[in-house]
């Protein structure tokens, strides 16, 4: 089968971008629902400190290492058939999971979802460029970019609750159901019947068709951009718990419900970006804007002279203008890629950047606060990456204006 184009002037399939998008939620629900439940996990199953760092970690080191080729494999076999294989694959390794008499049994299923995830993530915005027309792409896939936050908060949210009832295992199992329940969507909304145009197997790339993907500046640049915007949103989103409790004087519950609230606000943020790049505003703006106001908003969360009334506000802040970013680099995979039959590819790219920086950024942020006596000292993290950040913002907005990307 033929490669899709994309959707009809003025006919933008959007019950397919809402279940796609909701996919890439519950993709972040498998990712998020470890966190909260650590300590549970550590006493049924005599979970070791470096297991639970792995079952946490493992996902970002699954993209980190195999974002590209992901991507590539993904354009390869047809988008709606590896989003599809993804969802499977979640709904199969949190049922299989649930049944762990052990860590290895549990780690082992954790592999899976990671593959899973990473199947899921690199495939929906395919079908998203597919099913929208040009001039509500941006829209469409902007709002994408809420995938991650809003999967985040709802298992932060959800999965205490749920496990105090039905134990860890009840939590495994409804991450499960809630994949099982998408892939039926999706089967459902991209069918032959329902969507005749739905993107299906592509042609495979070369090796040199690869490499000319993965060096052209634009998705490099997005990825870099990425890669220092995760190393702060992961390295506040870790240890944003622990500073609540130490230096706010937070319950563990109280400060839980606040890093929801806090995660939410990235969600904010790249709705709002999908809005504004509808309306025209340049993506490179959009991400200069996003790293000065995280430099801005980071120096009066860790400074010690900042009133504590101001510190929550200010952490809520700093992730509502860094999701600005999300949307403006994952809207931009479409317009970088070659030919739409790339898509699955540079969002490979920068899929990969992405999982780079959250792989590193709670280990950097942990050595930055015992190398610098303590958590004000964590500032400097922020101010390389923003500073770094913005100077490759400004680079995306010169090669955009050299390709004629608008």
């Amino acid at each position: 089968m033929g490669q899709a184009g994309p959707a009809q002037p003025g006919r933008s399939r959007w019950s397919v971008v809402a279940i796609a998008i909701a996919a890439g939620i519950v993709a972040a629900i498998q990712v998020g629902k470890v966190p909260p439940l650590i300590t549970l996990l550590q006493a049924e199953l005599g979970l070791s400190l470096l297991a639970a760092g792995w079952l946490a970690s493992l996902f970002n080191l699954t993209g980190a290492l195999f974002g590209v080729m992901g991507g590539a494999m993904a354009d390869k076999m047809g988008a709606r058939r590896v989003l599809m294989a993804g969802l499977g694959g979640m709904t199969l390794a949190g049922v299989g999971g649930a049944m762990a008499p052990d860590p290895a049994w549990l780690l082992s299923f954790r592999v899976i979802e990671s593959v899973a995830f990473l199947a899921c993530v690199v495939t929906a915005p395919r079908l998203i460029a597919a099913a929208t027309t040009p001039n509500q792409r941006n829209l469409a896939m902007g709002a994408w970019g809420s995938f991650m936050p809003i999967g985040m908060a709802l298992a932060l949210l959800g999965a205490p609750p749920v496990a105090a009832r039905f134990g860890w295992q009840g939590v495994w199992l409804a991450a499960a159901g809630l994949a099982l329940i998408c892939l039926l969507a999706v089967a459902w909304a991209t069918g032959i019947k329902r969507w005749p145009q739905a993107p299906s197997v592509g042609q495979a790339l070369s090796w040199r068709a690869l490499g000319q993907v993965v060096w052209r500046p634009g998705p490099a640049v997005m990825s870099l951009c990425f890669a220092l915007y995760a190393v702060q949103f992961f390295a506040v989103a870790s240890w944003l718990p622990t500073y609540l409790i130490e230096v706010m004087a937070y319950t563990p519950g109280r400060a839980g419900a606040a890093t929801a609230l806090v995660v939410g606000g990235n969600a904010l943020g790249n709705l709002s970006g999908a809005l504004l790049l509808h309306r025209g505003v340049r993506r490179w703006r959009l991400i200069l804007l996003a790293f000065v106001m995280m430099l801005i908003c980071a120096a009066g969360v860790f400074s010690t002279a900042m009133p504590v009334l101001w510190k929550l506000p200010l952490a809520f802040a700093f992730n509502y203008f860094g999701g600005l970013l999300p949307a403006a680099v994952l809207a931009a995979t479409a317009v970088h890629a070659p030919r739409p039959a790339m898509i699955g590819t540079v969002n490979g790219i920068v899929v990969q950047g992405a999982n780079i920086g959250s792989l590193a950024g709670p280990p950097v942020m942990a050595v930055m606060i015992a190398g610098f006596g303590g958590w004000a000292g964590t500032y400097w993290l922020m101010a390389v990456c923003s500073v770094l950040g913005v100077g490759l913002a400004i680079w995306l907005g010169i090669i955009e204006r050299r390709l004629g990307i608008e």
